[in-house]
């Protein structure tokens, strides 16, 4: 088997998680990966897409998908096994660091003279400390579009030339630590290659399905992603990906939007593999009406036959529905309101109303939407305990006025990290946050704690961090007891949940005992590993209910053949 030139490898969230006492809490409920954060950035496939293209060999293997699958995969004996002229680990999200560190430590060990490649937002924002303070980090791509960078990179070792010019890198010259312009900023997505076939041939080469995987039950969820933009017209105020961060961070001043025409083709040529949904990243309408107006009319002339998920950022109108709903046969709608007070969503960075917000699900539910997802937060400036439980309130009236009409309110906590780099972590007092860590050591020590509690890297003027874990569970309870009360939800299903929350507060505050009496590991926390484990997933809601695709994987094979003899 050829050794391909670069080799992108995701770690999960903690590199030992199997082997560790870890409540993680409902903090992946909303997402389709597990606690681990499992699920590896589209820029792998983007990396890849466009490497392949100029000629080299890429392998993807996810790391901490094969470490879920099977408990005798051995992480250190499968990085030995491998080589690969350049090795690139991920660090887009903060939750990844301790997992992408030790992973990029293995790496060295086992080929100590091949380059370690560390990208994403948080290996963006963290590049100087991480490649003059980590030595088995050898060189950051920083910003969000590294294509064009890393095939610079690859010429440039290849050749044995100097990386003086390459964009967007810090590297290790010596003793020194060289920080490159970050001058490759795209202000347009139409460059970017997104190859939908690639990750199927991949796995047929490699014989290796898991560690092609997206996130761990994509066989039985399968799902595809295409992307409307890098850059945002929003500014959040706990998102890393907002306009002043990507300003501050990436050197991103606008949005790259990709093409109305050639997002639609990504949407038509994921259908030629996957039969499952395609989510569309970012609210299409950022670009302007005439943008989004394009799109949908390109999306109806390709006859889209899989289910379109869209991003509202913000309420739609009624016409915006129509066009939707005249444009896919199956389409659903994700909106996050964060929360049921206004005042808390303007501190938030989302000054719309709630009307708007009701207004917007019945345009859409009444043209057919096939789900209408509502994201709720907890841990926002001005909450309060008392305010998650008017969200609650407010989300049962919702249940009352839709039954029936396929709306789906959500809540969890905004864990486990502030992002770095958002306007909370960076205006952390000013904003109200109070923070536990801010250096990349001290997060690497609250990712490895027992209890999601002390790995939450914030709290709040108004919750602390005890206030945040107990709102979550109790919101998670009373949430699930109106589904039940209100028939949304088997009896059976909704039983389930409960006793799993309220099995997930007991061991929360045994974990809270333990390391009150200054414990955070030992035998005491051995003896509940168990229990940790059953209850880190699906805590406060069933994590079938976020699911879109009716079929599994082994449906989409048909296409994958048909796809891959045409392309030949």
């Amino acid at each position: 088997m050829p050794r391909p030139d670069l080799m992108l490898l995701h770690p999960p969230s903690v590199m030992d998680f199997r082997k560790r006492t870890m409540l993680l809490g409902p903090v992946s409920d909303l997402i389709p990966s597990t606690p681990v954060f499992e699920m590896y950035p589209i820029g792998f496939i983007t990396l890849a897409s466009h490497l392949e293209s100029k000629g080299y060999e890429v392998r993807i293997s996810n790391v901490a998908t094969r470490m879920l699958s099977s408990e005798k995969f051995d992480p250190e004996r499968f990085v030995k096994s491998v080589d690969a002229e350049v090795f690139g680990i991920d660090l887009h999200w903060m939750p990844h660091v301790q997992g992408a560190l030790e992973l990029a430590a293995m790496v060295k060990r086992h080929h100590p003279d091949r380059p370690v490649v560390l990208g994403g937002f948080s290996a963006s924002y963290y590049h100087e400390k991480l490649v003059s303070d980590y030595p088995q980090v050898d060189m950051v791509l920083r910003g969000d579009s590294t294509e064009v960078p890393i095939e610079r990179l690859m010429e440039k070792l290849s050749a044995g030339k100097s990386l003086t010019d390459t964009p967007n890198l810090t590297y290790r010259d010596g003793a020194r630590t060289r920080i490159n312009p970050l001058t490759h900023v795209p202000d347009t997505l139409d460059d970017v290659a997104i190859d939908y076939g690639l990750v199927i041939r991949k796995v047929l080469k490699y014989r290796d399905l898991e560690g092609h995987l997206p996130y761990k039950n994509w066989k039985s969820n399968p799902m595809s992603i295409a992307v409307s933009v890098r850059g945002c017209t929003h500014n959040c105020v706990n998102c890393a990906g907002s306009c002043d961060s990507f300003a501050r961070n990436f050197g991103r001043n606008k949005p790259a939007f990709r093409s109305p025409t050639m997002l639609a083709d990504d949407i038509a040529r994921a259908e030629e593999y996957v039969k499952g949904a395609t989510f569309v990243v970012g609210d299409v309408r950022q670009a302007g009406r005439t943008y989004a107006d394009k799109f949908l009319k390109e999306l109806k002339n390709r006859r889209i036959r899989n289910e379109v998920v869209l991003e509202l950022f913000t309420p739609a109108d009624k016409d915006f529905a129509d066009e939707v709903a005249t444009s896919l046969d199956r389409f659903s709608i994700q909106i996050s309101p964060e929360t049921h007070d206004e005042a808390v969503r303007k501190a938030q960075g989302k000054p719309y109303t709630n009307a708007a917000l009701e207004k917007t699900a019945d345009a859409f539910l009444d043209r057919g939407c096939g789900r209408f997802d509502m994201f709720y937060m907890i841990g926002l400036p001005l909450q309060t305990p008392e305010s998650v439980d008017g969200t609650v309130i407010y989300a049962k009236k919702l249940y009352e006025r839709f039954k029936g009409k396929r709306l789906f309110p959500f809540i969890s906590p905004l864990a486990p990290f502030l992002d770095p780099g958002g306007n909370a972590f960076e205006k952390s007092e000013e904003l109200g946050f109070r923070l536990f860590a801010s250096s990349l050591d001290d997060h690497i020590r609250l990712a490895t704690m027992p209890s999601w509690k002390y790995v939450l890297n914030y709290e709040t003027q108004w919750m602390t961090r005890g206030q945040i874990v107990d709102a979550s569970y109790s919101s998670g309870l009373g949430l699930n007891a109106i589904k039940r009360d209100m028939g949304l939800v088997d009896k059976s299903v909704a039983d389930r949940t409960e006793e799993r929350i309220l099995a997930a507060q007991d061991l929360s505050r045994r974990i809270d005992a333990i390391v009150g009496r200054g414990k955070a590991s030992g035998s005491d926390m051995e003896q509940l590993r168990d229990s940790a484990k059953a209850l880190s997933e699906s805590t406060v809601c069933e994590k079938e209910e976020l699911d879109w695709s009716e079929d599994s994987i082994y449906a989409s094979i048909p296409r994958m053949i048909s796809s891959l003899v045409r392309r030949r």
